[in-house]
């Protein structure tokens, strides 16, 4: 998610466009089995064909919503990460200062060793607090990513079992 430079490799862009396009079909696909399931439903009198076409429908909406959850936050992530490596670029700049290095200010002002110093310490602070707050953020996209998976596949497995089920009893 974070980068050097501006300058992006473009395998990595291709890679990129490739993942979000997924992630938006793999959403849509979980609603659409999800609706589609609900619209042909047929229950019998066999409980755990009624069990388990409700459970489906319930891992199917819960991983939908796990997704579209993961997608809300992500560009939270990417803002934070672009935030943190402008800070680390700008801490960058301020240690070359505190290394001799002439800095100006916007006014054409050159930047005291104190002033470079709170502004050092502060960045510091910054950027500590913004990787643990990216740290939470990676851990809780990666458990979104794996309830919508999972809940699908476990899902349309249910689906499928239930409508066994009913083919299963409709043809003794």
């Amino acid at each position: 998610m974070n980068g050097n430079t501006n300058e992006e490799n473009y395998n990595f862009v291709i890679s990129r466009q490739i993942s979000q396009k997924f992630e938006f079909y793999f959403i849509a696909l979980t609603f659409t089995i999800l609706g589609l399931s609900i619209q042909t439903a047929s229950f019998t009198n066999i409980n755990s064909q009624c069990f388990m076409e409700i459970i489906g429908w319930l891992c199917l909406a819960f991983s939908g919503l796990a997704g579209l959850s993961r997608l809300e936050w992500l560009p939270v992530a990417y803002r934070h990460y672009g935030s943190l490596q402008q800070e680390k670029n700008s801490l960058n700049v301020f240690n070359q200062g505190l290394q001799g290095r002439t800095i100006l200010k916007g006014n054409q002002e050159e930047w005291s060793i104190e002033e470079l110093k709170d502004t050092q310490g502060n960045l510091t602070t910054r950027i500590t607090e913004r990787e643990k707050v990216i740290k939470r953020l990676d851990r809780s996209t990666v458990i979104k990513y794996k309830i919508h998976k999972w809940g699908f596949v476990i899902g349309v497995f249910c689906i499928i079992f239930s409508r066994a089920i009913i083919g299963l009893y409709i043809y003794k």
